[in-house]
């Protein structure tokens, strides 16, 4: 190990004798880089140099250059060198992206390791955060802040005006490694109602957690579906019981997701599943749950849940993504009568407090940065940069203009023949090369192009009202923090999902219980993990 850390420094300093020259010379191309010409001007020079101001347009290179990339995220997408993006984009920069992750293989976290043990670095490598975080300190990527700060006006103009992403993006050591994938729009999902059912017993949409229960019972013994059978299930779960957990937000309770457990209290951070808003919550879902009003298979019905409940007209209530929630209007109104599947704003809660728990990430863990074996860092961050141009975030939202989009009235709209294809858009674009997540910064307005009339409606309504909740702070651990991570957490997050599940399908008493939960979460280590995530928000605040 030893080894392999000095061989990394050894290249870092190698990297970075390399970009001293690479500030010192004028955009050369490979031959002259080789003469060393860059050792005999001095570092002001390049500043004034006339060869830069020839290059016109987007140009980074007055001579074509191609760079390695290893694009493998998601078990899913793998670098193509046909990906139309990326080949406009080395129409208009002259720099070319080369593949090497193997498109046959199907673990990309297992192709990363190989790439990182090979000792090898490709130019220009997608990864997670954690591993910039881990190998940069230790050589294998180079520190971007002087380059951002140097060649990159784009990107250094957005960190600049969004503080919550540089500090996501800066490692416990200083340094930023990566430029990540930067989602837009805050809206993304929210509750979802039977508007058809309330009307036909006469009720109001519920403002409180209180008159959700009396809706949902009401759905569930007053036979709103009209067939004379008590079928109907008030509450729909298409997560495998993910969605059931997280209507504990009604009583005011953080837990949403194995990322989405912390919250603060003030500057006081703390752990969603051991507060007493948690158990007050598992408490009512319990009874709910034995009462008929949760799917009796939420734990199990699977992804289909939301299409065979509402399908059969026997679903009444969720919380789910607005596009996909809107769309089963476009689906059932033709084949149920006066069906209506309408979104509203969140309850208040328990306490009186109207919030909606989710929205989309600030910032996605997956981003790319420059490895230590990349020969002209100016030229790969400047390649970086294009992505965060005017050109480059439209190349990458929408596609090919005249091909995917027209502009009009100064937008990018996209073609009929895209919106009205053979498959979802995000398909056709990503089959492109389009919408990748890598660093670049995604446009709301493509995705709004697709989503139906209900669906833009709903994300307003959350939008224009303020209720979506700010997120816990994406925070950055130490390589030793992360350790201790990795070996705690990995056996408490399944013993609060197995502990959850128990109490809400009534297998274990709430109450007695309680106190034995609390304390085998500290046994595992709980208190260790939460001057861990203390600690990093200290940092994160101070940064």
């Amino acid at each position: 190990m030893k080894k392999k850390v000095l061989s990394f420094c050894l290249a870092m300093v190698l990297a970075i004798s390399l970009l001293a020259g690479c500030g010192a010379q004028k955009q050369e191309t490979p031959a002259e880089t080789e003469k060393g010409n860059e050792a005999k001007e001095p570092a002001a020079a390049k500043t004034e140099d006339p060869a830069k101001e020839e290059l016109t347009g987007l140009l980074i290179s007055k001579e074509p250059q191609e760079l390695t990339l290893h694009l493998h995220i998601y078990n899913k997408f793998v670098f193509n060198d046909n990906w139309v993006s990326f080949q406009k984009a080395a129409e208009l920069t002259n720099i070319k992206m080369k593949g090497v992750a193997q498109e046959s293989a199907t673990d990309s976290g297992q192709v990363f390791n190989v790439m990182m043990a090979s000792g090898e670095l490709p130019d220009i490598i997608v990864a997670e955060r954690e591993n910039f975080f881990k190998y940069g300190p230790e050589g294998a990527f180079l520190p971007l802040n002087d380059l951002i700060d140097q060649y990159a006006p784009n990107i250094k103009k957005f960190l600049a005006e969004r503080e919550d992403i540089r500090k996501y993006l800066t490692a416990p050591d200083g340094n930023i490694y990566s430029i990540n994938f930067v989602p837009d729009g805050a809206a993304a999902q929210g509750y979802f109602i039977r508007q058809d059912w309330l009307d036909k017993l006469g009720l109001e949409r519920p403002k409180t957690v209180e008159e959700v229960y009396t809706v949902l019972k009401a759905f569930r013994e007053k036979d709103p579906n009209g067939n004379g059978q008590k079928d109907e299930i008030p509450y729909i779960d298409r997560a495998n019981g993910a969605k059931t957990v997280a209507l504990s937000a009604l009583w005011g309770a953080h837990t949403y997701s194995d990322k989405d457990h912390w919250f603060l209290d003030k500057d006081e951070v703390k752990f969603g599943p051991m507060q007493t808003e948690y158990k007050e919550a598992m408490l009512n879902l319990s009874k709910w749950y034995a009462e008929g009003l949760i799917d009796p298979e939420a734990f199990t019905r699977g992804k289909d849940a939301r299409e065979i409940l509402l399908g059969d007209n026997v679903g009444g209530f969720t919380h789910d993504w607005f596009a996909s929630a809107a769309s089963a209007n476009d689906k059932f109104q033709s084949k149920i009568e006066g069906f209506n599947f309408a979104p509203m704003l969140p309850p208040a809660d328990a306490k009186g407090k109207v919030w909606e728990y989710a929205s989309r990430p600030a910032v996605n863990p997956t981003g790319w940065g420059l490895s230590k074996d990349i020969k002209d860092p100016v030229i790969g961050i400047k390649y970086l940069d294009f992505w965060w141009t005017e050109e480059g975030r439209r190349l990458m939202n929408f596609g090919i203009e005249g091909e995917d989009y027209d502009m009009i009235d100064g937008k990018p709209i996209f073609k009929e023949s895209v919106l009205k294809g053979d498959e979802p858009v995000i398909s056709y674009l990503q089959k492109k090369g389009v919408q990748i997540q890598i660093g670049f910064h995604q446009d709301f307005n493509y995705e709004k192009q697709w989503m139906n009339a209900l669906a833009l409606e709903g994300a307003e309504m959350y939008n224009s009202s303020n209720v979506i909740a700010e997120r816990f702070p994406m925070l950055s651990f130490t390589v030793e923090e992360q350790k201790i991570l990795d070996q705690k957490e990995t056996a408490i997050q399944p013993f609060v999902e197995e502990m959850t599940q128990k109490w809400i399908l009534g297998a274990e008493d709430v109450e007695k219980t309680w106190d034995s939960y609390l304390q085998s979460l500290n046994d595992l280590g709980m208190k260790e993990i939460v001057e861990i995530y203390q600690a990093a928000y200290d940092r994160y605040a101070k940064q």
